[in-house]
C-alpha cells in the first residue's frame, strides 16, 4: 500500500536519476569533494615545494613521486601494508597491521594491474565518503540537521582528520563502525557484527564498535542473560573473536606465533610508543617528541565531545546510546595507550563530534574561528605526515 501525504496524495519514490542527484548535492558527498581536493591540492603543493622527506626518503615509494598530489597520501602505515603485499606476513613484525587493506590493494592489482598503493588510496577514499554518509544519516537521526552538519564539519576538519584520505584503513573503521551500529539500532545484530568484523579486519581498534552493538541490544531487550545469550543476535558480537582466532591460527602457521598481532608491538619502538596520556605528561621531554603533546592539546575538544554524550545519556536522551557507548571506550583506549597513533586514532573517534557540533550550532560566532583553527593545523599537520615527519 502506498504512503500518502497530508492532502492524500501518493508519494512516488524517487527514480535512480533523482536519487543520484539527491546523492550529488547532499552535503557528505559535497563535503568529501571539497576536503578531497584540499588534499590533493596540498600533496601536490607540498610535494612539488619540498621533495625531499624528512625521514627515509631512501625507500619512499618511487612508483608514487611523479604524481605529486597523490603522492603525500602514502607514508608510514601504508608501507607496512605494502610490505605485506609484496612479502606477505614473512615475520612477526609484520602482523603489527591487520591484513584487509593488504589483502584487498594486492588482489585488484592482480585482477587489474593498478598499482597496489593507487589501491589503498582509492579505498580509503571511497570508504570515507561513505562513512560519511552514514555517520551524517546517524546524527540526523539523534539531532537536527544543522547540528548534524557542523558535527560532520568539525569531524573533517579535525586536525587529523587526513588519515581518512591517505592509503591506511582508518575509514575502513570509521565506516565499519558507523555502519555496525546503524544496523544495531535496526535490530539487525548478526548483520552489524558482520560489518563490524569487516572492520577489525582492517584495523584491530574497530573492535571498540562492539560496545556500540552491545548497547543496541541491552536497548533493545534489557538488562535480562537469559534473553541476550539465547537470542540469534549475539552471533553479531561473536563474529569478530571468530575472526581473530582465524587471523591468530594463521599467524602461528605462518610466523609460529599465534599471538604475533600482539607480540610485534614493541618490536623496533621503544616504551613511548605506547604510553597513555598521563605516562607522556609524565615521562616524555617535549623536545624529544612534540608531536605526542600536540596530539594530548587536540585530545580536549574530544573530551569535551565526550562530557556532551555523557550529559545527553544523564538527561535519558536514549537515542545517544549506541554511538556514545562506541565513542567513550574507543577513547578511554586511546587515551590510555599507544600515544605514537593517538591523532589518528582521534579523528576516528566521530560520535564525540556530535555534541560539538549542536553546541557550535547555537554558537554562530564561533563557526568561523573554530573551523578555520582546526582547518588550519590540519594543513600544517598534513605537511608533516606527507613528507614523513614523526606523524604516525
Amino acid at each position: 500500500m502506498e504512503s500518502t501525504g497530508e492532502k492524500g496524495a501518493a508519494v512516488q519514490p524517487l527514480s535512480f536519476g533523482q536519487r543520484l542527484k539527491a546523492f550529488f548535492t547532499s552535503f557528505p558527498f559535497l563535503l568529501f569533494m571539497g576536503t578531497r581536493l584540499a588534499y590533493v591540492g596540498m600533496s601536490w603543493m607540498g610535494m612539488t615545494a619540498v621533495e625531499t622527506l624528512y625521514l627515509h626518503d631512501y625507500d619512499r615509494h618511487r612508483v608514487l613521486q611523479p604524481y605529486p598530489w597523490i603522492d603525500g597520501l602514502c607514508r608510514w602505515d601504508c608501507g607496512w601494508f605494502h610490505n605485506v603485499v609484496i612479502n606477505g606476513y614473512m615475520n612477526v613484525e609484520y602482523a603489527k597491521v591487520f591484513p584487509l587493506l593488504a589483502v584487498i590493494g594486492g588482489g585488484v592489482e592482480r585482477l587489474t594491474g593498478i598499482n597496489h598503493l593507487v589501491v589503498f588510496i582509492i579505498v580509503a577514499n571511497a570508504c570515507a565518503l561513505a562513512a560519511y554518509v552514514v555517520i551524517y544519516k546517524l546524527f540526523t537521526e539523534i539531532e537536527n540537521e544543522e547540528a548534524a552538519r557542523f558535527a560532520l564539519l568539525l569531524f573533517t576538519a579535525f586536525p587529523f582528520a587526513y588519515y581518512s584520505a591517505a592509503g591506511y584503513p582508518e575509514s575502513i573503521m570509521m565506516l565499519a563502525t558507523a555502519w555496525s551500529i546503524a544496523l544495531a539500532r535496526r535490530g539487525k545484530h548478526i548483520s552489524g557484527g558482520l560489518a563490524l568484523t569487516v572492520g577489525f579486519a582492517a584495523r584491530h581498534l574497530t573492535l571498540a564498535g562492539g560496545a556500540g552493538i552491545l548497547a543496541a541490544q541491552i536497548r533493545q531487550r534489557g538488562l535480562h542473560p537469559k534473553k541476550f545469550l539465547l537470542n540469534p543476535g549475539v552471533i553479531g558480537l561473536l563474529l569478530p573473536w571468530a575472526f581473530l582466532a582465524a587471523f591468530s591460527w594463521y599467524l602461528s602457521w605462518k610466523v609460529g606465533d599465534p599471538f604475533a598481532w600482539w607480540n610485534s608491538r614493541k618490536i623496533g619502538w621503544n616504551d613511548w610508543v605506547w604510553y597513555g596520556a598521563r605516562q607522556v605528561i609524565m615521562n616524555v621531554p617535549y623536545r624529544e617528541r612534540p608531536e605526542y603533546f600536540y596530539y594530548l592539546l587536540f585530545s580536549i575538544p574530544l573530551l569535551a565531545g565526550a562530557a556532551g554524550l555523557v550529559a545527553a545519556l544523564k538527561k535519558k536522551r536514549w537515542e545517544y546510546v549506541e554511538i556514545s557507548a562506541f565513542g567513550l571506550v574507543l577513547l578511554a583506549v586511546v587515551m590510555s595507550s599507544g600515544a605514537a597513533g593517538m591523532g589518528r586514532y582521534l579523528a576516528s573517534i566521530w560520535p564525540c563530534f556530535l555534541p560539538l557540533g549542536v553546541w557550535l550550532a547555537k554558537h554562530p560566532k564561533w563557526q568561523g574561528p573554530v573551523l578555520g583553527f582546526f582547518w588550519m593545523f590540519q594543513g600544517l599537520w598534513f605537511f608533516l605526515f606527507s613528507h614523513q615527519w614523526r606523524v604516525l
